[in-house]
């Protein structure tokens, strides 16, 4: 029994088991943070219960019919719901859509499967009108919603889809994973001389970046800037080069082990090198834990903005980010 990825096998274990019992529901919400794999463990799941070869270890075959039509992306009682391009949300006719495919019968006498990615993303509308399907689902349909930040779905939703919550794998099985696809590959980073943040496909596109070191760049910024040595307008072009929603989601890493540390506890989702820790440590023992949260606060926000809004310049999100640092930290300090 295989899982797309080694840190989902418990899931994956309990979601093949109840699909051969038949006693799988109508509705799961896969839930964790971004770079786990949860839309690869949801087509795993789609595509084998869509395999018409039925296999005991859960696995599709990749050779009857139902595989081959996966495989090309065309199988009729499949459908994937997420942002169209150029989009920063699913919109209602999006949801609509899927409405009426599950209306329609199975081609194949056996499951119709929908897919929503990321579910967060839904807009107000989109996410009343799937609500609907919700409460008065088809007796083949199987709603599969993958959410990064299922605290932005309406309880509503939430309350009527059972949840699979996706943890953090430990570090030795994220850095075994990571040495395994790294190996063969000239220039690759070396994992114990840079700090490493997130979730393995996180650390992965991370490690593939034209920036592999950006957690020890940043959290060297943040302590620059407390430090009064690194203004806002210097911040934004030291970054410049750095995807805006990356930096959004490491500068967020970065200040959640930063709360941690200042409350003793070690950071999970950073593997950080002695030296970054060592800075981060100063930071946190330095600034108040209510400034500290706030300023996570305004990180989070930003990035909420970043995804939701289009025509957002890096630049300027970042330059707004620091001066509201150099606020917080020299108001601190001051105090």
């Amino acid at each position: 029994m295989t899982a797309p990825y080694p840190w989902l096998e418990e899931a994956w274990r309990e979601l093949t088991a109840r699909a051969r019992r038949d006693a799988l529901g109508h509705a799961y919400l896969l839930a964790g943070r971004e770079g786990l794999g949860k839309f690869a463990l949801a087509e795993a799941l789609a595509n084998a219960l869509l395999c018409e070869a039925r296999p005991a270890d859960g696995v599709a075959c990749g050779a009857c019919r139902g595989c081959s039509l996966l495989a090309s992306g065309n199988h009729p009682d499949l459908k994937r719901v997420s942002p169209e391009e150029d989009k920063k949300s699913i919109a209602v006719d999006q949801i609509r859509e899927l409405i009426e495919f599950f209306t329609l019968k199975s081609h194949y006498q056996g499951r119709k499967i929908g897919i929503v990615h990321p579910a967060d993303l839904m807009n107000t509308n989109a996410a009343n009108a799937l609500l609907k399907l919700l409460e008065e689902p088809p007796g083949a349909a199987l709603l599969l919603l993958v959410a990064n930040r299922p605290a932005l779905l309406p309880a509503t939703v939430l309350s009527r889809c059972q949840r699979v919550d996706l943890a953090l794998p430990d570090w030795d099985l994220r850095e075994r994973w990571l040495a395994e696809q790294l190996a063969g590959r000239d220039n690759a980073p070396k994992l114990g001389e840079i700090s490493l943040c997130g979730a393995p496909l996180e650390v992965l596109a991370q490690l593939d970046s034209a920036r592999p070191a950006l957690a020890d760049d940043l959290i060297a910024a943040l302590g620059a800037g407390q430090a009064g040595r690194l203004g806002p307008l210097e911040a934004a072009k030291a970054f410049a080069d750095a995807e805006v929603r990356r930096l959004l989601d490491t500068l967020e890493l970065c200040l959640q082990a930063a709360a941690q540390l200042h409350a003793g506890h070690a950071p999970r989702q950073l593997r950080l090198i002695d030296r970054s820790l060592r800075q981060l440590q100063e930071i946190a023992d330095k600034l108040h834990f209510e400034g500290l949260l706030a300023f996570l606060d305004r990180v989070a926000e930003s990035r909420a903005l970043v995804l939701r809004s289009s025509g957002i310049r890096g630049a300027e999100v970042i330059e707004n980010l620091w001066q509201t640092w150099m606020k917080t930290t020299h108001r601190e300090t001051a105090s």
